[in-house]
């Protein structure tokens, strides 16, 4: 067989293995994401949220369903805050794992966010899908304190009243980023402040 095609096969082989590693972390994380699979954002919105939402070194940022920990690498470069991302998709968290590796005031956990107290956060980020923000709301309007702010990309918050829609000047990164502020943006009926 001549060497040209024991390359191209093998590399149709690692393309193949690595596609059916990608399925199987989605299917076991299924039960949590409910589907939702790891897309990252795009560098003009998180550069768009961050000019929105200014912040101080010492203050906790935390990104939920942080992917490959682009926002959480942006932050820290930009603001010198520090940073906690959650990830329990496997191959978005070796892959955030890498990429944050040996830089101080990075943190990434492979868990899952529901379980964690996010009452220390100053900023949460986050990238989710629309059926589990009123979830993510009641968990955020309980646990977050006064002066806290979210930056939703995509998706509101529902019952939630938001402090700006920002919008990156990009034709295919157009989306809209919700900016939200503790206690300003909870719903008049929530109890939790």
């Amino acid at each position: 067989m001549p060497t040209w095609l024991v390359v191209v096969f093998t590399i149709m082989g690692g393309a193949a293995v690595l596609k059916i590693i990608h399925a199987l972390a989605i299917v076991v994380v299924h039960p949590v994401t409910q589907g939702a699979m790891f897309t990252s954002t795009a560098r003009v919105k998180i550069r768009k949220a961050l000019d929105a939402v200014p912040m101080k070194p010492g203050e906790l940022f935390v990104d939920i369903g942080c992917g490959d920990g682009r926002v959480l690498r942006l932050a820290r470069k930009r603001y010198g805050v520090t940073c906690i991302g959650f990830e329990i998709n496997p191959i978005a968290f070796a892959k955030a794992k890498l990429l944050t590796m040996g830089r101080r005031g990075l943190e990434v956990r492979c868990r899952n966010f529901w379980k964690a107290d996010l009452g220390k956060a100053n900023i949460v980020s986050c990238y989710l899908f629309p059926d589990v923000m009123s979830r993510l709301g009641a968990k955020l309007g309980k646990e977050l304190g006064s002066g806290a702010r979210v930056i939703s990309f995509n998706f509101p918050i529902p019952g939630w009243k938001h402090q700006a829609v920002l919008r990156a000047a990009s034709k295919l990164n157009n989306d809209p980023i919700y900016i939200y502020k503790i206690p300003e943006s909870l719903p008049d009926s929530f109890t939790g402040h």
